[in-house]
């Protein structure tokens, strides 16, 4: 209760194709305390390859999602954190300098003004290119920094002449985003903070100490699967493609002539090991083994899983990656 009275909680939402899940916590010693978590599941299609569909549909799921942490909390909620899933994804790397009259002692405050002019470059850049769509800048990594011309990991507390700094923006186009908002927006929910799916991945998934290393990190959820990779110490690309789990289920939709939250649950049960029981479009009982249904699917998981080692190795200039982390409910 303490704590409630600091308003020290962090409210995120993963708005995913599938289900939404809340999730809210505090820092504690540079760890995160989840204390409420919620999930649910979207009844209707919403959703498809990480875009919303029906803006209405979602809004009334991540209610459900917000009233049941309320519940458990037993507080309100109001402003919430959100990552949005890479579709059509936009990558682009820009620079910026700053020269001081004199020699300055480097701030906080001024590292944060160069990021955002790397951005700003970034984002004139894009909008450049594109002629009808407009488009958002929903993350920035730094890459590189430097001090005086000279490569630097941290700028802070250094004196300098000039300070300069490579970042990575991503982008999404306008319409997208709205749609998250407003999503968001009829839950009576205000939006705190935006991010990237990927970038949200990484930061839990491979510590910087990992990332002098070349790894590649796939996200596969449902409809999307988001990929970053990191090299000499720095994330230096995003991508995702539009395939996912959602896919494996269609294959089965037309397979056994079934409805896709039956499909849904034939897929999940060829993980168990026992017969799988259930009613086709014309109520006719079916059984099926777990391998047969493993079958069904195997030409669609070797598609996907295809296309992603291919979007790795485009990201990666055309080289393999020392290894590959897997995460994600797809």
């Amino acid at each position: 209760k303490e704590r409630n009275s600091n308003n020290s909680y962090v409210f995120g939402l993963d708005i995913g194709t599938r289900s939404i899940v809340g999730v809210v916590g505090y820092m504690e010693r540079n760890r995160f305390k989840v204390i409420a978590m919620a999930e649910q599941k979207h009844e209707t299609r919403a959703m498809l390859d990480g875009q919303i569909h029906d803006i209405y549909k979602v809004g009334d799921t991540i209610r459900k999602v917000k009233n049941s942490l309320e519940n458990q909390l037993e507080r309100e909620l109001s402003d919430v954190c959100i990552a949005a899933a890479g579709r059509v994804l936009k990558t682009v790397n820009s620079s910026a300098e700053y020269e001081f009259e004199e020699e300055t002692r480097v701030t906080q405050e001024h590292i944060y003004s160069l990021n955002l002019l790397a951005v700003e470059n970034a984002h004139n850049k894009i909008n450049e290119k594109e002629d009808k769509a407009r488009f958002y800048c929903v993350g920035n990594t730094p890459i590189r920094y430097q001090l005086n011309g000279y490569d630097i990991n941290n700028l802070e507390g250094h004196k300098a002449k000039k300070i300069s700094a490579d970042v990575l923006a991503t982008f999404l186009p306008e319409d997208v985003v709205d749609g998250l908002y407003a999503a968001v927006e009829n839950a009576d929910l205000n939006i705190a903070n935006l991010t990237l799916e990927p970038i949200a991945a990484i930061n839990i998934a491979i510590p910087e100490k990992f990332r002098l290393l070349n790894i590649a990190l796939v996200d596969v959820g449902a409809g999307t699967s988001d990929i970053s990779i990191t090299k000499d110490g720095s994330i230096v690309a995003y991508g995702m493609i539009p395939r996912a789990g959602d896919e494996i289920t269609e294959s089965l939709v037309s397979k056994y002539l079934v409805d896709f939250n039956t499909a849904e649950k034939i897929k999940r049960g060829s993980l168990m090991k026992r017969q799988i029981n259930f009613k086709d479009i014309m109520g006719l009982k079916q059984k099926i083994a777990p391998d047969e249904v493993k079958k069904a699917y195997s030409s669609a998981v070797e598609s996907i899983t295809k296309e992603i080692a291919n979007k790795i190795l485009e990201l990666n200039g055309g080289k393999s990656v020392s290894a590959v982390f897997v995460v994600g409910g797809g």
